[in-house]
């Protein structure tokens, strides 16, 4: 059993993140987006980051995570999802070179507010 939140991220893509969704409702944990509604706005050539961000217990040990990809309509999606830690460690981790491009990528989604003159 874990004891604490792995520090990976993960590469998610389209299936991935149906695959995952489907279970989390079948087991009844939390998901923020239905299967179908993944499978309806996620490009299918999406890929995507989860990151875990919280150890949940209750109905189930897993990992609350944090997930990143882009929808069809090019626009960015982020919502949690529970995954069971078998499957967290199954999926490839994001790290070295396409890590840094993916952050790049992140990064330039974060809509930017002008500052004040002064």
């Amino acid at each position: 059993m874990p004891e604490k939140v792995p520090k990976a991220i993960k590469r998610v893509s389209k299936q991935d993140l149906v695959a995952l969704s489907s279970k989390s409702e079948r087991l009844h944990l939390g998901r923020g987006r239905d299967p179908g509604w993944l499978d309806q706005h996620l490009a299918d050539d999406a890929t995507g980051s989860l990151r875990a961000i919280l150890l949940e217990r209750p109905p189930k040990v897993c990992y609350r995570s944090l997930v990143l990809i882009k929808r069809a309509d090019r626009e960015v999606e982020h919502f949690l999802l529970d995954v069971l830690p078998e499957d967290f460690d199954r999926l490839e981790d994001l790290a070295g070179e396409a890590l840094l491009t993916f952050m790049r990528w992140a990064l330039m989604q974060i809509p930017l507010s002008p500052l004040p003159a002064e």
